[in-house]
């Protein structure tokens, strides 16, 4: 018996020894920690990544632009940042909606010590404008001429939260994952950059002069990029307001738990009757002494192509 005792313990400090001598392994771990305790925050359900990046994602329908020339030097969304790639999630594993908003926040921790350790932290909310939008045409709409509940779309708010870092090829490859449905009463209570998450008027973000910004030129989406509405998908969308914001290349942020280093909302199809995507982005942590916030807009109708615009908030 005293024998086993001390083989455990000399293969417990031998663990120790190891993981100590070793600051990127060590660094990693302290890193997992946190991942896992963010995708489980919240009342979220952990998921298992492995059933989100099978064969019920990989589809043509997620990914029509893909061929076996992509597919044959790695899979079709291994380029895609964070933000887009839990966008694009969030779309496959949800319900189609025609009405929806999404906010997605985003923060990245990156270890002080080992610069190569560093994990992507995101949100995702998807809020279903449908009953809003039915709720609002009741008032002057004929009850014979308004559309089935259905057809404004029926399903839950929800908040996925995702864990990603890059590896094997992957510039955000899948850590953790974690999903809740959000009550009614507490999306009508959500802040999305100034508005109700369910108010059927977009944000706009401060009201200062915002200085028009050429579109990122970005290659062909591999996965689907245009809705049916022939408007961007907010994948897309997502996916250019990053690029717009760190083309260039984004040096790392303090992580601050519970408080995001950026914040984006998406919005398809809620005012008006034209098809329209509206993307409002902002960061609220900025290395610099002369501005404290950095804003994006992208607005796109149908028939037209997108608008950029930014604006910077002076420090006071």
């Amino acid at each position: 018996m005293k024998t086993t005792l001390w083989l455990c313990a000399f293969a417990l400090l031998s663990a120790s020894v190891q993981a100590a001598s070793n600051p990127l392994q060590q660094a990693m771990a302290q890193l997992d920690a946190m991942g896992n305790e963010f995708v489980q925050a919240a009342n979220h359900s952990q998921i298992n990544t492995d059933n989100l990046t099978d064969s019920r994602y990989y589809t043509a329908t997620t990914f029509p632009n893909a061929t076996s020339a992509h597919t044959s030097i790695g899979l079709p969304d291994a380029g895609l940042d964070a933000l887009t790639r839990a966008v694009l999630l969030v779309h496959t594993y949800e319900a189609p909606l025609p009405h929806t908003r999404y906010r997605v926040e985003y923060s990245m921790n990156v270890s002080p010590d080992v610069p190569e350790a560093r994990q992507d932290y995101v949100e995702v909310r998807r809020y279903n404008l449908g009953p809003a939008r039915r709720a609002d045409l009741q008032a002057s709409t004929p009850a014979n001429h308004l559309a089935d509940p259905q057809e404004f779309g029926v399903g839950p708010h929800v908040s996925w939260r995702f864990v990603m870092a890059p590896v094997m090829g992957f510039q955000a490859a899948l850590i953790h994952a974690g999903r809740v449905e959000i009550p009614a009463a507490q999306a009508q209570a959500d802040d999305c950059l100034g508005v109700s998450c369910l108010a059927l008027a977009n944000p706009t973000g401060p009201e200062r002069s915002w200085q028009p910004v050429p579109s990122p030129q970005l290659e062909p989406a591999l996965y689907a990029s245009r809705s049916n509405w022939g408007v961007a998908t907010p994948a897309r969308v997502m996916q250019e307001l990053w690029s717009s914001i760190a083309g260039q290349g984004m040096d790392p942020l303090p992580y601050q738990p519970g408080k995001a280093a950026f914040q984006f909302v998406i919005s398809s199809n809620i005012d008006g009757q034209e098809a329209a995507v509206v993307g409002l982005a902002r960061q609220s942590i900025v290395l610099d002494s002369t501005v404290s916030e950095i804003w994006t807009q992208r607005f796109e109708a149908e028939q037209t192509p997108p608008d950029f615009s930014t604006l910077l908030v002076p420090r006071r």
